[in-house]
């Protein structure tokens, strides 16, 4: 049989791909083909073949963060893209024998209008803790969706209450929060930078790198800079700073110099052991945000408005993550200031991360349902 995987942007193909890594592992003969709805799905391995088109759109799949955003990517053929993908998926349905779809309701809905199934869906954007699945939603699980893994307790017995088969067995959004054992040379306070996983990371990074700047010079700190796959190094070399490549230790890709300071490392699949030895963490990020948050690492973001609607997406993540995740005015002192308030109080920093672990769960989610799925695949 041949298991097709759904995925709409760069965190959920790497939940996707661990997945699909542990059913491998357990059904050596399943047959998987992954289906990445947002670019090329850098975080498949090249044993699984992809689908569809491998572009991105000119929003790198966040469009759901504005109206502007929205625009521009229906300006560059959103609904023919929506519609080449309904069609690919219609022309396989008989070369299909399941699918798992992650993310939102968006490959759910390709899928099941597709004509495919049975569908699993791995959620990992709602929860009652914010936006819950709303009755249309939950509608349309129980029409397409045979079963639902969501990222909490808390929302699978809300489903199951409203008569849906969901199941909460860990939140495979942590699972590469476990470090690896790798001693990435960090000692002392460390801050984690998240420039994000999509094409604004290299314009993002040098704004974060003058915030550490500031922090670093009333509070030492080293600073490293997980860089998501299929972003090139090369990309991150920011005017004023030197790169250097480098193979060692195990994790780093290459190093950042600037005027002042120790070298900023950047740091590649080892986001579990960066996050062991990190106090805080800053970015614009999104599936990073969760993961940190979830490790017991606070994470500071900046927004225009902080104190009054955050936009779809900043404002979904705030209210899962709660406290957890600090929003400040979109100005580097700003950023600074809080940042070194918190280096300064432990005690806060242990509050935040307290709540960040509660809201994010337990890892080990990825193995757990893939055990799911091989009991019925």
């Amino acid at each position: 049989m041949t298991l097709l995987v759904l995925s709409n942007g760069a965190g959920e193909d790497a939940i996707a791909a661990s997945i699909a890594a542990h059913l491998r592992s357990l059904l050596p003969q399943l047959q998987i083909a992954a289906f990445p709805l947002v670019g090329a799905g850098a975080a498949y391995p090249a044993s699984i073949p992809r689908w569809g088109d491998l572009s991105a759109p000119p929003s790198q799949g966040l469009s759901n963060q504005s109206w502007r955003l929205w625009w521009r990517d229906l300006r560059h053929g959103l609904l023919g893209r929506l519609l080449s993908q309904w069609q690919t998926l219609r022309g396989q349905r008989r070369a299909v024998s399941a699918v798992l779809a992650v993310g939102d309701l968006v490959p759910c809905a390709l899928a099941g209008l597709a004509g495919l199934s049975p569908i699993y869906f791995v959620g990992t954007a709602k929860s009652v803790y914010h936006h819950a699945y709303s009755w249309p939603e939950r509608l349309l699980l129980q029409s397409w969706v045979t079963h639902s893994f969501v990222r909490d307790q808390p929302t699978a017995q809300a489903l199951q209450q409203a008569g849906l088969k969901a199941s909460y067995l860990g939140n495979p959004m942590m699972d590469d929060t476990v470090p690896r054992g790798l001693d990435l040379g960090l000692t002392g306070p460390v801050l984690a930078l998240f420039p994000g996983s999509r094409a604004q990371a290299p314009h993002e990074l040098p704004r974060l790198l003058r915030i550490w700047q500031r922090v670093h010079q009333e509070y030492p700190c080293q600073a490293a800079v997980a860089v998501a796959d299929g972003l090139p190094v090369e990309s991150l070399a920011s005017p004023g700073w030197s790169l250097s490549q480098a193979n060692e230790p195990p994790g780093w890709v290459a190093s950042l110099q600037g005027p002042v300071g120790p070298p900023v490392h950047l740091v590649r699949r080892a986001l579990g052991d960066l996050l062991r030895v990190s106090q805080l963490a800053l970015g614009q990020a999104g599936t990073a945000h969760e993961q940190a948050v979830g490790a017991g690492v606070p994470v500071v973001s900046m927004h225009p408005n902080p104190h009054g609607p955050l936009g779809w997406y900043r404002g979904r993540q705030k209210g899962l993550l709660g406290e957890s995740l600090v929003v400040v005015e979109d100005r580097e002192e700003a950023a600074a200031d809080t940042l070194l308030r918190l280096f300064l109080d432990p005690p806060e920093r242990s509050r935040l991360a307290q709540i960040g672990r509660q809201r994010m769960g337990e890892p080990g989610g990825a193995r757990h349902i893939a055990e799911w799925l091989a009991q019925r695949l």
